[in-house]
């Protein structure tokens, strides 16, 4: 099955869609005005020439305020070249036709995707400052060439370039929260490993502490009694056998996830998990239903399956979903947003269903439909 795109892919699909559509659409204008104007063909096909060149290097400026979209770094020289060919052919333009106020878009794209990607804090001055020394540029070059001047001509020069980087700077801004919120995402998918190997941690400790602390006690107490009271120490040293049989007893059953825990609680804080990880969790059913000995059981699968969702999924949306019916209990985890490698069972399922076999019940990995549900089965005791 194919890889659904994560959030942050279609949203860069998307900016470069919409970055690629801007310099097409004003490519195309220019050209397209530039076939109705009263210019000599040889100006009209270099300027045609000069705007489909400069449109990629927009697209190109425009994602150096984007980490992650494209590189971030400048050819040498590339910048101060591009600029000069862009406000050049537009000097050019004022000289020749100073009524054709759409070829201040040739440097204002440029110069706006530039001015965007620098600190906030100076965008607008330096923007409006771009504006009005392209408006007094295009003014001069005007009156040099005998021409009048026009005082819209010279306002909406002026405002081209701080609407360029608006516009750009709003792109920037829009790359930068999704890039955040895909960040938290995988950031509450590693706590939610980390929560869970402290919680085994602490059981483990919990356990192991206090009968190695027991079977310490005993030990020396046995070792003391010996050559005095032989029936006391042999008491001491059968008592010191059964506590390290059930120490190990119970650390197997840490390790397997045998001991005892609601499903209630596992379920509780799988959709803490799943919502700060900004995934809609949804619970359907009663968990407290499901009979005590097989609580540990199902709690272990949510928490597999949540664990996969974070781990191994682009999902929006899970639903648990507790069912019990005909003498059989069924809990079914399914998530959307399923990766390729989600569908290939992983030794955590592997192990659930070794588990869930012990009991005379099942588990099953399904893709369908683009989602994935993990369900565990089983017959009440």
């Amino acid at each position: 099955m194919d890889r659904r795109p994560s959030p942050l892919d279609r949203v860069r699909r998307y900016t470069w869609l919409t970055l690629g559509f801007t310099a097409a659409i004003f490519t195309l204008t220019l050209v397209f005005s530039l076939s109705t104007r009263l210019m000599g063909a040889p100006q009209a096909i270099v300027l045609g020439v000069v705007a489909c060149l400069l449109a990629p290097q927009y697209v190109r400026f425009s994602a150096f305020g984007m980490p992650g979209l494209g590189k971030a770094t400048a050819r040498p020289g590339e910048i101060p070249v591009t600029v000069a060919l862009a406000v050049g052919a537009w000097l050019w333009v004022a000289a020749v036709l100073p009524e054709a106020v759409i070829f201040t878009f040739i440097p204002a794209l440029i110069l706006g995707a530039l001015i965007a990607a620098d600190r906030p804090i100076r965008r607008w001055p330096v923007s409006l400052a771009a504006g009005i020394a392209l408006a007094l540029a295009g003014l001069a070059v005007t009156t040099a060439a005998g021409h009048a001047a026009n005082t819209g001509w010279l306002v909406v020069i002026t405002i081209t370039v701080p609407l360029i980087t608006a516009t750009n700077a709003l792109q920037i801004w829009l790359w930068s929260v999704v890039r955040q919120l895909d960040e938290a995402r995988h950031m509450a998918a590693e706590l939610a490993v980390a929560e869970e190997r402290l919680r085994f941690a602490t059981e483990l400790h919990d356990i192991q502490g206090h009968h190695l602390q027991a079977i310490a006690l005993k030990g020396e107490l046995a070792e003391r009694l010996i050559g005095h009271d032989d029936a006391a120490a042999r008491v001491q040293a059968s008592e010191l056998t059964e506590l390290a049989r059930t120490a190990l007893r119970e650390t197997r059953a840490v390790v397997h996830g045998y001991r005892r825990s609601s499903l209630s609680t596992e379920i509780g804080n799988a959709v803490d998990i799943l919502r700060a990880a900004g995934i809609s969790a949804t619970v359907r059913g009663d968990a407290a239903e499901v009979p005590p000995p097989l609580q540990p059981l199902f709690g272990a699968l949510v928490r597999e399956g949540t664990t996969n969702v974070l781990r191994h999924s682009t999902a929006t949306e899970c639903a648990v979903t507790v069912a019990i019916a005909d003498g059989r209990v069924r809990v079914d985890v399914r998530n959307d947003g399923v990766r390729a490698s989600a569908v290939v069972p992983g030794s955590g399922i592997l192990g659930l269903r070794e588990r869930f076999a012990t009991v005379g019940g099942v588990v099953r990995a399904e893709c369908s439909d683009d989602a994935f549900r993990l369900t565990g089965e089983a017959v009440t005791p």
